[in-house]
């Protein structure tokens, strides 16, 4: 066996592309059944906000069902599109970046390191993906899988000098050395930095290894479900259930992994087939 035939077995479904079928019910599946998706920024902000309002933010897999976490196209497109599912930043972004190539758009992945305590005098290590998309020359930063709805809610031109409205967030964009970009979120205390990274393409397979770190430490202290709305967000943080809706903010307890199981699927939508787990993070087996 060639080199290229052990990669092409070993690695080569992280490469394969959506069909226009697959597509089309990828589409459907976020609310845009039969929608013209001009390759604008308009049509790249509509797709965004469609997912990130359609796809939960989730780690069931990792809490509940202590599975193997991978983020090919196939298994994301069952998990998403087929059983109504989300996941984390990995999942979400890889196969949004699947759907955004799809449509047509000009894309590329990045690795990211979040900046969300600060800036400090060393660099965070890369614990998130994102994706750059070209559109007429200039760049935008796309994401859909950053926890607690902290995802910018449509896509931020990198290329762009001066604050941006991001559907009442305001955000900026600023250089850092070695061709970094760092982007800005500003709050009532003033602009904080969210995410830093080199804009140019990087290797999908090196998202392999952060992959395998992440579902071995990360994720899984409580179970995770979060969904924006297009009045607020609704989530579930452990036991407790939450609705925003505007300025009005809702909680009530989970009191247990069947109710937790009844809200998932009922209010969040999703296809759950086998009971959520009750195994304590510290006897699970990380991969």
């Amino acid at each position: 066996m060639g080199m290229s035939d052990f990669f092409q077995k070993m690695y080569g479904k992280y490469f394969i592309e959506l069909t226009d079928e697959q597509r089309d019910a990828y589409l459907a599946r976020i609310g845009l059944e039969g929608a013209n998706i001009p390759l604008s920024k308009e049509g790249l902000d509509m797709l965004q906000w469609a997912h990130l309002t359609h796809v939960p933010f989730e780690n069931l897999d990792l809490f509940d069902y202590n599975a193997k976490i991978d983020f090919d196209v196939e298994t994301m497109y069952d998990k998403v599109v087929a059983r109504n599912r989300g996941g984390y930043c990995f999942e979400l972004n890889s196969i949004f970046y699947s759907l955004i190539k799809a449509c047509g758009f000009e894309a590329h992945p990045i690795g990211v390191r979040i900046t969300m305590g600060g800036e400090s005098a060393y660099l965070p290590a890369i614990a998130h993906r994102g994706t750059i998309v070209t559109i007429d020359g200039k760049r935008y930063f796309s994401d859909v899988g950053f926890g607690m709805t902290n995802a910018p809610a449509v896509t931020i031109c990198i290329d762009e000098e001066g604050e941006q409205d991001i559907k009442g967030e305001t955000y900026h964009v600023e250089d850092r050395p070695y061709n970094n970009k760092i982007i800005m979120r500003h709050t009532e205390n003033g602009p904080m930095p969210l995410f830093i990274f080199l804009p140019d393409p990087f290797n999908v397979l090196d998202f392999i290894t952060y992959n395998t770190t992440m579902q071995a430490t990360g994720f899984r202290a409580k179970r995770i479900a979060n969904l924006r709305t297009e009045e607020g967000a609704i989530s579930v943080d452990g036991d407790i259930f939450r609705k925003i809706s505007g300025e009005e903010r809702e909680e009530s307890p989970i009191a247990n992994k069947e109710e937790a199981f009844a809200i998932l699927t009922d209010v969040f939508g999703m296809k759950l087939t086998e009971p959520l787990g009750d195994i304590a993070v510290a006897q699970q087996q990380p991969f």
